[in-house]
């Protein structure tokens, strides 16, 4: 969040698209991790709001507001409203979906709304508004291009729009190309994507993962089917009843996104807990309509009536969707729930809060990951304990599980500056413990 924010916070005051290196001490291009570019849409609001809950309320805004889209596709595609209304529900239901919305905020989860309406445009025929949010969805994250090339062959193939389909296809994949093998890797200490250390089985380089892959499919089908995968895909369908199933040609948009997650050796891109779903979500929707429409249209083969079958299919899919949301949702009173934890403030919250009041954008901050969002209004903002010794205060909340490089690193700096005759301990609150450097 804090990476984010700074991001963004740096845009609005004319430092361009810059954050401090979250493993190092110096500024980098945003481009280094993310071709994010959606965070630049993020300036207007944040010169409203210059805070991180204003990131968190476009987030949401814009996230929720899929349902429209999905709504008119299903009510198109199954001519129902009240099934249509189903889905939009669904959508707004699902577990990863609902993860998302509370793990930070991420330009590529309003990839997710940008690419149901692009998709509805494309199902009209409405290129131009297409386009737009084409665009749009492209901006979250430098592999939604693909998709966005993906629907353009689909554009120029299906529906026989040679010149507009093939024009946005090869303009999409050229920007993939270029971001990824040239404008990412320029900004980067090691000239590679970071996010190809996931897939080091591969190759060690961008060329040589996407040649040993293709190479090598049987290796490939093995990964696909190991448990932990299988438990991935478990997590993404049964809140849609296993409806792409029946119709899985859309799911083509987010093959290239299924195929990273699933083979890569950082297991965090296989939980729905997190933004790796994002450009997935959309298609596995519309999937699951058009597979809601096919298993209508096999049992009906069978001389069954309409209505009896939408009536068992639909009372499967709500089964499936009170089933996922009860084991992996978000609501209040489900098994893992984390409804209670999200709105109970941190006991040292008052104090947190007073330090970031004094903590004036000129002065460098290292803080914990966990914090550092409340301070990322500045220039310079290490990930502690990196230039803990050297910046004008250090802030650190120890407990965090996810603690970066590690918990026992952290307390052991803490305790190092507590001893440092150059710094001073100016406030202690439970596992807060902020210090200020002396002569600063």
């Amino acid at each position: 969040m804090g990476n984010m924010e700074q991001t963004v916070w740096n845009l609005t005051h004319g430092n361009g698209f810059t954050l401090t290196d979250p493993m190092g001490t110096e500024n980098i291009s945003r481009l280094a991790v993310h071709a994010d570019f959606l965070l630049v849409g993020m300036v207007p609001f944040y010169m409203l709001w210059q805070d991180a809950k204003m990131l968190i309320l476009v987030q949401t805004i814009v996230v929720c507001l899929g349902a429209l889209p999905l709504y008119w596709i299903a009510k198109y595609i199954l001519q129902s409203a009240w099934l249509a209304l189903l889905f939009a529900l669904a959508y707004l239901l699902y577990p990863p979906l609902q993860h998302i919305m509370l793990h930070d905020f991420h330009a590529v989860a309003l990839a997710t709304t940008f690419l149901l309406f692009a998709y509805w445009f494309m199902l009209g025929k409405r290129y131009v508004l297409f386009v737009l949010f084409a665009l749009l969805a492209g901006f979250g994250k430098e592999t939604v291009w693909i998709t966005v090339g993906l629907m353009g062959l689909y554009i120029a193939i299906w529906q026989r729009k040679k010149v507009l389909g093939g024009g946005v296809a090869i303009a999409a994949f050229f920007i993939f190309y270029y971001l990824f093998w040239h404008a990412i890797p320029a900004v980067t200490p090691n000239g590679q994507h970071f996010a190809l250390q996931y897939l080091s089985e591969y190759g060690d380089n961008t060329t040589s993962v996407v040649w040993n892959v293709l190479r090598n499919p049987g290796s490939v089908l093995f990964t696909f089917i190991q448990p932990d995968r299988l438990e991935y895909y478990y997590r993404l369908l049964l809140p849609v009843g296993f409806l792409p199933l029946f119709s899985p040609f859309v799911l083509v948009f987010a093959a290239h996104s299924l195929v990273i997650n699933t083979l890569s050796s950082y297991s965090l891109m296989r939980q729905i807990d997190y933004q790796y779903t994002s450009d997935i979500i959309p298609f596995l929707f519309i999937s699951a309509v058009y597979g809601y429409q096919k298993v209508v249209l096999l049992v009906l083969q069978y001389g069954r009536t309409n209505q009896p079958v939408r009536f068992y299919i639909t009372g499967v899919m709500v089964l499936c969707m009170a089933l996922s949301s009860f084991l992996w949702g978000e609501l209040p009173l489900t098994r893992e729930d984390r409804f209670y934890y999200f709105i109970w403030p941190l006991p040292e919250k008052n104090t947190l809060r007073r330090m970031e009041d004094m903590m004036l954008p000129e002065y460098t901050v290292s803080a914990t990951n966990d914090i550092g969002s409340h301070f990322a209004k500045r220039m310079y903002l290490y990930n502690f304990p990196v230039n803990a010794m050297t910046a004008d205060y250090a802030l650190v909340r120890l407990g965090d599980q996810y603690a970066w490089p590690s918990g026992d690193e952290q307390q052991r700096v803490v305790m190092q500056l507590l001893q440092s005759p150059d710094h001073a301990l100016i406030a202690r609150d439970g596992n807060f413990y902020a210090f200020e450097r002396k002569n600063k």
